[in-house]
């Protein structure tokens, strides 16, 4: 097990913080040099959180308890709870459909990506932690990598918005700073700076025009 632990690249298998393994050793014995290697491979090197050191050998569970480690089974209700808290991230954290425009003073938030079809009125506000996707007229306040991810984008139909936050960039421009106003574009964060870019991709593909 340990081999195979060691295997897989680093962070490959991150788990929420929350989360963690159970170890059951069953009757086997371990040794002072197996605990420290593993602390090493697995909990340092590796960034995983051990919840539990099981062993129904006498030894074992003293050498357990002599390191300050917990040799007991992990509670049921803090099991489930860990488990809700999951799927409420994973809810969170999916893509939320809005199949409507939004009006002047309404606002979401969401942990995720968000695809909007409708136009994004004067006076509205998206704030998401993913993309944003526009499929109408982009003229409220949006702001993508709402958390400081910089790997995210805006998408927008029909671009007439003065102001798009990304991560921890914003960008200002009007119809006189911008080739790109009111017409379907891509924003991108790009050596840490916002780049507006003509969606020419949508339009060779549908062949019209966003004038």
């Amino acid at each position: 097990m340990l081999k195979s632990f060691v295997r897989i690249p680093t962070g490959n298998y991150k788990l929420p913080d929350e989360q963690g393994i159970v170890l059951d050793f069953a009757g086997r014995a371990c040794s002072r040099r197996l605990i420290l290697h593993m602390l090493n491979s697995i909990v340092w090197e590796k960034g995983i959180k051990i919840l539990a050191w099981l062993s129904t050998n006498d030894d074992s569970l003293k050498l357990f308890r002599a390191a300050g480690l917990i040799s007991v089974e992990p509670d049921a209700e803090v099991i489930s709870q860990i488990l809700e808290a999951q799927k409420e991230r994973e809810k969170n954290s999916a893509l939320k459909i809005v199949y409507n425009s939004l009006r002047s003073g309404q606002r979401i938030e969401t942990e995720g990506d968000i695809l909007i079809w409708g136009h994004l009125n004067p006076g509205a506000e998206i704030l998401a932690g993913g993309s944003i996707i526009i499929a109408g007229k982009l003229i409220g306040v949006v702001h993508a990598g709402a958390h400081g991810r910089d790997d995210v984008f805006v998408w927008a139909g029909c671009f007439e918005t003065p102001q798009v936050r990304i991560g921890n960039k914003l960008c200002y421009a009007d119809e006189n700073s911008t080739a790109c106003w009111r017409k379907s574009v891509l924003i991108t964060l790009e050596n840490n700076m916002p780049v507006i870019r003509e969606n020419k991709f949508f339009l060779n593909r549908t062949g019209g025009s966003n004038s």
